[in-house]
């Protein structure tokens, strides 16, 4: 049975704290994400099926993981998605090897690779129809990422839930 996977990094509680604080000041119209499934993808993987699985988590145990930051500094409204997200640039060199690594290894065991460059984000309200009316100021969030997981996208009746599967530590 095949499982909808994807690399990426968790946040701390600090970290989610400082979302919750700004997803309080949004349109009561659009759905936030919540606390538990706040997260920034690295790489998304799609349905991916157990042998594959074994070899996605054998190379990405090969993976060059050196820790890297990265500032989220922008709201930004996505029309196409729908979507609320805080977005930066991907500048530290360590985080795109890590990217551009995953997508080699995505392409390699034919699973999904995407179209678009890489964006660091984390999306933290659906169903938006447009960006916020007020400019909404929040301080930036750094990111120093202790590890990297692979997680399951998992849909149930309570709505989609991001259990861990794997996790690699970043030196």
């Amino acid at each position: 049975m095949s499982k909808k996977l994807f690399l990426g990094i968790a946040l701390n509680k600090q970290q989610i704290q400082i979302i919750g604080q700004l997803q309080d000041n949004f349109d009561t119209r659009v759905r936030l994400v919540p606390a538990a499934n706040l997260h920034m993808t690295l790489a998304f993987f799609g349905q991916v099926s157990g042998q594959q699985q074994q070899q996605l988590e054998m190379q990405l145990s090969a993976l060059c993981r050196r820790r890297f930051s990265v500032t989220l500094d922008t709201l930004a409204y996505w029309h196409k998605p729908g979507v609320l997200c805080i977005k930066g640039q991907a500048k530290d060199n360590a985080l795109l090897q890590i990217v551009a690594e995953t997508q080699v290894i995505a392409a390699s065991l034919g699973l999904h690779k995407s179209e678009h460059s890489f964006t660091p984000h984390i999306t933290v309200a659906r169903k938006a129809k447009n960006r916020p009316a007020a400019q909404l100021s929040f301080d930036p969030l750094v990111i120093i990422p202790g590890a990297i997981h692979l997680f399951e996208s998992v849909s149930g009746v309570q709505g989609v839930s991001y259990p861990i599967l794997r996790s690699w530590n970043l030196q």
